[in-house]
């Protein structure tokens, strides 16, 4: 695995290898920059590897949600995303660091960004593959673009690999929701 910085003006993808599986590589041609894999089918606990992190993310709570970022096995929030009610936007709070938000960026919530205070954009995810094939229908892929601000931020693996976690959420709650309602 490479260090994400050495990807610098490199076309990035969040990939599925294989549509039922909840796992996750962002790579470049044959290179991998980072990981994000699901500890089960269901559940939201996922583990994040870049080359210099490792983080579990966990989404918790009903009627007050939010995402824990954590070190594996540890029980210290590093970072806390607290979602609006839309599923659309949030913000991103790092523990004694700086604040970011997350929002759709178009109309059809399939552009998504992180911003910085000052509401400058540090990297974008939308969605589609990156040779557009038939066998990758179903499976959710992104192509990752990150601004000169973006790669000047220190926390640029997080944002890369939470950013991501929080797409698949957002995919996963909709098809649930398409289904609760076709079911009705």
């Amino acid at each position: 695995m490479e260090p994400i910085r050495n990807a610098k003006n490199i076309p990035l993808y969040w990939v599925q290898p294989k549509t039922m599986a909840r796992f996750f590589t962002l790579h470049s041609g044959e290179h991998e920059y980072a990981t994000l894999d699901f500890a089960s089918a269901f559940g939201s606990l996922a583990i994040a590897i870049t080359a210099e992190y490792t983080w579990s993310f966990k989404r918790m709570g009903f009627f007050n949600p939010r995402v824990t970022v954590r070190r594996p096995e540890e029980e210290t929030d590093l970072a806390v995303y607290q979602p609006r009610w839309t599923g659309t936007e949030g913000t991103l709070t790092i523990a004694d660091g700086p604040t970011f938000q997350w929002r759709a960026t178009n109309f059809w919530a399939t552009k998504f960004a992180f911003l910085d205070s000052s509401g400058e954009a540090l990297l974008w995810f939308k969605e589609g593959s990156e040779q557009g094939r038939l066998s990758d229908l179903f499976k959710t892929q992104a192509l990752l673009e990150i601004t000169p601000a973006g790669w000047q931020a220190d926390e640029l693996d997080l944002l890369v690999t939470l950013g991501w976690y929080l797409l698949i959420l957002y995919h996963e709650d909709a098809a649930g929701a398409a289904a609760a309602a076709s079911a009705t």
